[in-house]
């Protein structure tokens, strides 16, 4: 349940949309509106160090964050049990967000935003470049790198030079934050449901250029699939499948000892690795689809076209991923 956000991956109802807008609602309501083992060796990673500004290409997030921790060694899977008429694919042209990093260069643009994740209704004044709007589809997402800071929003739009709204809206630092919310004082760090930023686990076309993918990947569930609360580090959900087969904040990886399909393309085979190494997280639902999430300004169609059907056999390996003697992670409803 992200403030209010419906999610898909290819189109999401409106239907939906609204009634993720009133659980939404019900949420802040009730909340006073308050304040594996690795399939090749490890690689070099370079994090962003604190209080330099972030660049893209590196990895965001503290070097301890589970999303830059890979799978360890003695990982029990478990298979997810896809259904066979299960889609999957990679959310680019909509539903995906662009990334930007401010400029001093560019216009300070007052966004305001209504009550969300934790925070009050206000105005958040960021350094946009002139013409940037949110991306296609219903959610409207973006993402803006200022300084340390990685700003989060849905359903952005910009009405002036200097002015845009947004109806939800979190932040967290880039450089040492975990990419996930905090539970109490509820705040959310980006406005997926899961409450994690969006940036997190985001195919990011300047990492993919240079190198392998150092963290795990996000991963946007068909609704059907999705079960209602979260675990994990996930703050939030909004499965609406008692019977589905995953929680929000669920990690999954295809396990070592798979091997890796045939005929895949250069960035199709990074994915494989990542999804081997770091595997993935889902922290959204989608209408219809099973997505990975690739940066909107970015890529080419090409690289999209065979990604996507590089998916299609990559996806239904992933399984759910826990370790000797683990507990169940307490699950809730927010």
């Amino acid at each position: 349940m992200r403030s209010p956000r419906p999610q898909p991956g290819l189109r999401a109802s409106i239907i939906v949309a609204r009634l993720r807008l009133a659980l939404c609602l019900a949420l802040f309501a009730a909340l006073g509106w308050a304040s594996s083992a690795a399939a090749q060796q490890p690689q070099t990673v370079k994090d962003d160090p604190p209080g330099r500004g972030f660049a893209l290409g590196k990895r965001p997030f503290a070097a301890t964050s589970s999303w830059n921790t890979p799978i360890r060694a003695g990982a029990i899977f478990r298979k997810v049990g896809w259904p066979p008429s299960a889609r999957f694919g990679v959310a680019w042209s909509s539903y995906s967000p662009a990334v930007y990093i401010a400029s001093a260069s560019d216009p300070v643009v007052a966004i305001d935003y209504p009550p969300s994740w934790g925070l009050p209704a206000g105005t958040v004044r960021v350094r946009l470049p002139a013409g940037v709007d949110g991306a296609s589809g219903t959610d409207g997402e973006l993402l803006v790198i200022d300084g340390d800071t990685v700003h989060n929003f849905w359903q952005f739009r910009r009405t002036g030079p200097e002015a845009a709204t947004a109806q939800s809206y979190a932040a967290t630092n880039v450089a040492t934050g975990t990419g996930w919310g905090r539970r109490s004082p509820f705040l959310g760090a980006g406005i997926v449901a899961a409450g994690s930023s969006q940036l997190a686990g985001l195919l990011v076309q300047a990492e993919t250029d240079q190198g392998e993918i150092g963290h795990a990947l996000q991963l946007v569930i068909d609704w059907n699939y999705a079960k209602p609360g979260h675990i994990g580090e996930a703050i939030s959900g909004d499965g609406p499948n008692p019977k589905g087969l995953l929680q929000e904040g669920q990690r999954l990886a295809i396990p070592a000892t798979a091997g890796m399909p045939d005929g895949l393309s250069p960035l199709g085979q990074k994915v494989f690795r990542a999804y081997q190494r770091y595997g993935a997280f889902v922290i959204d639902v989608a209408g219809g689809v099973t997505n990975l999430r690739a940066q909107a300004n970015a890529y080419d169609q090409s690289t999209i076209t065979a990604l996507d059907r590089d998916l299609v056999r990559i996806s239904p390996l992933l399984q759910r991923v826990g370790y000797p003697g683990q507990k169940t992670p307490a699950t809730a409803s927010r």
